[in-house]
Parts: structure tokens; sequence; C-alpha cells
């Protein structure tokens, strides 16, 4: 099954949207990040749900940047890598709700509904989640699958790595929702050019130049893709970055700040990537939506550790009567379902 998703990703396209917006809805999107905050790091999410885990949620695209050094291949201690993709993220709606006001144009936006049932061609589009990424100078992001959703089993009950192993494994495709993932744009910073990997990890990537109030619309959860350093190529990482701090626009630039509040950097206001992305749920009707639905809570922790055990057995791996518990083999898990692209 390590090629599924390499036959996932020609299964699919993608759609380039520019321009987005009409041009004041542009700048009020983009106002609006500006007037929002203060933004905490990505980092900081976690699960909650009966699966205990001491593995960080993305140790799997972490665990490949630090042995790769990213798509420059450079030599640096795993901390300064670790500094250049703890990025900042806030949730902007969620299932069609408003968590912060100000977004609600991209919600609703027909391009990007048009542009999802393009990527799975599929008809029926229903909005999941809108968050917000920045990334200040010297950040980028490793490459990476993003986090799917199963019936019962999603990111905010189940750690992100096994939901990703559990995408690359192919064992729960019954249970799987595809989501089509519109990743728009807005301000002017230089650098973080979209990778990704149309036709698998093992063919030369394409690039996506970012510009104000434009948009890329793919299948994040089956295709390969990160993000190019913000700044210049040789733009050094941020050294400030501790847990807890926050990135939040003052009126006139971007001002990182420590747990207690206290200033740590300043950044120009088009020094600092903005985007945002639309995830949407795909299906083929009404019923296809109905049903998943209904099937939520089906998928528990337990079904999902006998899937891949059981796999892991029939591959050999692991003894006939082995039990592990799935973050003591998170490694033998990656090894075995996912296949980074070779980098640089």
């Amino acid at each position: 099954m390590t090629d599924l998703l390499t036959t996932a990703a020609l299964a699919t396209t993608s759609v380039e949207i520019d321009p987005l917006l009409a041009p004041a809805d542009a700048e009020a999107i983009n106002r609006a990040v500006l007037d929002g905050g203060p933004y905490g790091l990505y980092a900081a999410e976690r699960s909650n749900g009966p699966l205990e885990s001491g593995v960080t949620e993305r140790y799997d695209a972490a665990r490949n940047y630090v042995a790769t050094g990213g798509y420059l291949g450079v030599s640096e201690p795993p901390t300064t890598l670790i500094r250049r993709t703890g990025y900042f993220r806030s949730t902007l709606m969620q299932g069609g709700r408003v968590v912060a006001p100000g977004f609600e144009v991209l919600d609703t936006l027909p391009a990007l509904y048009d542009a999802a049932r393009d990527v799975h061609a599929k008809p029926v589009v229903e909005p999941a989640i809108l968050y917000l990424n920045l990334l200040v100078p010297g950040q980028e992001l490793a490459i990476h699958i993003d986090v799917p959703e199963f019936a019962g089993a999603d990111r905010s009950i189940t750690p992100q790595w096994l939901l990703v192993i559990m995408r690359a494994s192919g064992l729960f495709e019954d249970l799987r929702v595809p989501i089509a993932t519109g990743i728009t744009y807005f301000g002017h910073a230089p650098g973080g050019a979209l990778r990704h990997y149309p036709h698998g990890p093992d063919m030369p990537c394409h690039r996506f130049e970012p510009s104000h109030n434009t948009a890329l619309v793919l299948d994040t959860d089956s295709r390969y893709h990160g993000v190019e350093r913000v700044g210049a190529p040789d733009e050094p990482a941020p050294v400030e970055i501790v847990a807890g701090a926050t990135l939040q626009h003052d009126g006139s630039a971007w001002v990182m700040a420590s747990p207690s509040g206290d200033e740590l950097r300043r950044y120009g206001t088009d020094e600092v990537r903005i985007s945002i992305s639309w995830k949407a749920y795909c299906f083929d009707d009404a019923d296809d939506a109905v049903a998943f639905e209904a099937a939520r809570g089906s998928l528990t922790i337990a079904e999902i550790e006998r899937r891949l055990v059981d796999d892991l057995r029939d591959r050999g791996l692991i003894g006939s009567d082995a039990s592990p518990y799935l973050p003591d083999i998170v490694d033998l898990l990656i090894d075995t379902y996912q296949r980074f692209p070779v980098l640089p």
C-alpha cells in the first residue's frame, strides 16, 4: 500500500485562482488578520482523546525534516530546524461557525466551492474549517501531507501523527472523507512558495508562487507539499521563538511576544507570510454526507490499533502474538506506510 498516496495524488487535480476576491474584499480580509490575534503557536495544539501519546503531533514530518534538512538540504542543529517550523496558527471558522469575525466571505466563496468540486470530482461540498497560518522570516513548512479525517477519528480526539499514518496506510478508506484544501494568500511577504508533488513523491515538485489575493486548491491529504523559506533563501531561523510565544500586529508592525507579554521581536507588516486555509468535505451526494455524519463515533482507538497491528503482523514486521502500544512503534509505522519525497 506504499503507492496509495501516489495513486491518490494522480487521481485529483489542483486549481489556481487569481484573483480570489474583489480587491476591497481582499483588503478587508488582510485587515481582519492584522486587527486580530494574538495568535499562538501551532505546536501548542494537542488532541484530547483516549490514546495518551507523548509523541509530538506532527512527529512524522518533523522527523523527516530533521533527517533531510528540508528542501534546501541544510545542515543545522535540530533545535534550529524546529524554530524554522514553529509557526503561528488560529482557527477562524469551524463547520460554518464563526470563531473570529471578518472572514465569513471565504467560508462561502463560490470560487472555492467550484474548485473543490473539480479537485475530487464530487458535487456536494461542505465547509469543515478555516484557519490562519503566519510564518515569520526564516521559517518554512516541512514537506508533509495534511491531517485527514475519518468517521470517529479527527484531530480533536486522535493524535495527528496517527491520523496521517492511517491515511497513508490505506486501511481506513471505508471511513475517510475526501477533503479539498484551498490555500489562500494575503499580503506581500517575499518567499514562501508552495512546493507540491502532483505526481507522487518520486516525481519532481511543482511550485506555486503566492501573491496577494490568490489561491491554490488541492487535495493536501494525499499530495505531499511544503512551504519554502519566507524572506531570503539564506534568512536565519528566528531565535526568539519560545513555548507560549504569540504574534500580533500592533498597527504598525508585527510583534512577537513572550508568554509574559514581553516583546521578543518586531517584523514589518509585509515581512510575515499570511495564508488562510479553507478545508471542505467532498461527497458524491447528500446521502453520502448524511452517512458520514451518521458514522461518526464508529471508529474507535481499539479498532485503529486492530487494523494497523493486524497489517503489521501480515507483513511480518511484528510477531504474530505482538500487541504493541502504537506510540511505542511510531517509527515503524512511518517507515512502513509513508514515503516522503527525496530532498532537496
